[in-house]
């Protein structure tokens, strides 16, 4: 079967390892695709920020995130609403992010590796420390 509803660049397509199957795909332009693979039209369409350069989903919470060229880094959970935003701040003890090349979940833990064109890599974490 071929599904030809995004109008720009495939960034990612990932096809889900539950019984159900859902093939999830975003394009540059933001736009989240939900389908069945039995199902000829996407299931569910989300609509993201504009220029993505990279995606990924969790394998086992409902998350999945998106990076842009434009320094942006957006969590967002299965309904399509914002868990977190990581953005370039400038000054003294902000926060440098580059362009956005590539995002990788942890398999088990809540955990998002991030790596972008200005040769770093960061890693993120939902867990609070003990002190």
């Amino acid at each position: 079967m071929t599904y030809r509803e995004h109008g720009a660049w495939v960034v990612k397509a990932h096809l889900q390892k539950e019984t159900d199957g859902h093939i999830i795909s975003v394009s540059v332009n933001g736009d989240v695709r939900f389908f069945e693979p039995r199902s000829a039209d996407s299931v569910n369409v989300l609509q993201t920020v504009k220029g993505l350069t990279a995606l990924d989903i969790h394998p086992q919470a409902n998350l999945f995130a998106c990076g842009s060229m434009n320094q942006f880094i957006a969590v967002y959970n299965a309904n399509g609403d914002v868990i977190s935003n990581i953005k370039y701040y400038d000054g003294f003890m902000g926060q440098r992010i580059g362009a956005i090349s590539c995002l990788a979940f942890h398999p088990h833990w809540p955990h998002l590796a991030v790596g972008s064109n200005d040769y770093y890599m960061s890693i993120y974490s939902a867990e609070k420390r003990l002190r």
